[in-house]
């Protein structure tokens, strides 16, 4: 199935002038702080992964202190610029936890997994289900369930609307195949030429109405017959780059298990290299990736989203299979000029993930303002053949 052009849904939102500037002024700031952390990010002394383009930033020295560092020193070795205490106390208190929990930086090594996290898939047969409203638009798609914020942009616009840097902190779900797929008649052991059952979830900018999607995430995978599923942290530039596993001792994964929690920033610029923050927080690794672009449309900021996936493909060029993964929970989510995923305008989408033949929920995420998602919380459930049985792939 070929990914879809879903321009056609850009939604032309009117504003009052004066809301129209004092939305551009803060857009404008935020788009400055992002050059600048950027340009940090550039600078600071890296060393080269075994992926040709991406490298990751130096580990800061023995005895280095997150909570005194000036915003250069942060900037240098890789980590988040630290939050207003007074303005944002919920935001100072989660990256002062984070900074807290970091241990050590992961190897300059990843592993570059067969699948990638792709932009988004609209669904089969389910095109007419998508239909605009005074609130958040509903779309059917294949690859992805979640959330994101969306403009018109078509090209990067640093002054005005593009998205610069979105954040989450997720739980890690844990994975299973789906409940009687191993010992069907016959079994259903996962896509086409695609053994087992993933779940990816993320964060990212672009994906929606353009060719590229750069993010940071978590990977569950189960299989039949497995004792145990397996669990990976991992970065991306997609077309760029495959899913790129993170590695922690030369080619070992780094160390993931279901119920970690996971603090992920993807940073958005006007240029050829871009950078994305991961962080296990319950296993104490993380660190930031610089990527460059080698194939593909650069960064368009035209969307930010938070997702669960299934990657693609299987040798049909469907999704893979989707794993049981139950329930996951964004906790956090925030991203450029203080956009909050709980958003109900017409910028705001929300993704439901269908089958190969479109004919089932099989991953759906509950949003809302209030309430048990609450503004700044997304909870996401697993559905229908992804549940029990296994889904037939097309």
């Amino acid at each position: 199935m070929q990914n879809q052009n879903w321009r056609f849904l850009s939604k032309v939102i009117a504003v009052a002038a004066v809301t129209v500037l004092v939305v551009s002024f803060s857009t404008f700031a935020m788009a400055q702080r992002g050059d600048a952390v950027h340009a940090m990010f550039v600078s600071a002394p890296k060393e080269a992964t075994n992926i040709p383009g991406v490298s990751i930033i130096a580990d800061r020295p023995k005895g280095f202190t997150p909570l005194t560092a000036t915003s250069e020193e942060l900037g240098r070795y890789g980590l988040p610029q630290r939050p207003d205490q007074q303005a944002d106390a919920k935001g100072y208190a989660r990256w002062a936890r984070a900074m807290q929990a970091l241990r050590y930086r992961p190897a300059a090594h990843l592993e570059a997994k067969p699948y990638s996290s792709t932009n988004l898939m609209l669904a089969k047969q389910q095109l007419s289900a998508a239909a605009a409203t005074s609130g958040p638009l509903t779309v059917p798609a294949s690859n992805w369930s979640g959330v994101a914020n969306t403009n018109t942009n078509t090209t990067w616009n640093s002054s005005t609307t593009s998205f610069t840097k979105i954040e989450s902190v997720w739980n890690v779900p844990a994975a299973q195949p789906p409940i009687g797929a191993c010992t069907a008649d016959p079994p259903i052991t996962g896509a086409k030429g695609v053994p087992g059952f993933f779940e990816v979830s993320w964060n990212g900018i672009d994906g929606v109405g353009s060719g590229d999607v750069l993010q940071g995430g978590s990977l569950s995978y189960a299989y039949c017959g497995a004792t145990a599923a397996t669990y990976e942290g991992w970065v991306e530039w997609y077309p760029s780059y495959s899913i790129l596993a993170i590695q922690c001792a030369g080619e070992i994964a780094c160390p993931v298990s279901a119920g970690d929690d996971f603090f992920v920033i993807t940073y958005g610029v006007n240029s050829s290299t871009q950078t994305v923050f991961v962080e296990d927080t319950t296993q104490g690794w993380g660190g930031t990736y610089t990527l460059d672009l080698i194939s593909g449309t650069g960064l368009v900021g035209n969307s930010e989203e938070w997702v669960v996936e299934r990657p693609c493909c299987d040798t049909d060029g469907y999704p893979v299979a989707l794993a049981d993964y139950q329930f996951d929970f964004f906790f956090f989510t925030v991203g450029s000029d203080g956009f909050y995923a709980g958003d109900q305008s017409s910028a705001t989408e929300i993704f439901t993930m269908y089958d190969d033949a479109g004919t089932q929920a099989i991953s759906s995420v509950g949003q809302g303002s209030a309430g048990t998602q609450g503004l700044e919380s997304l909870a996401f459930e697993s559905n229908g053949c992804a549940t029990k049985d296994g889904c037939t792939s097309e």
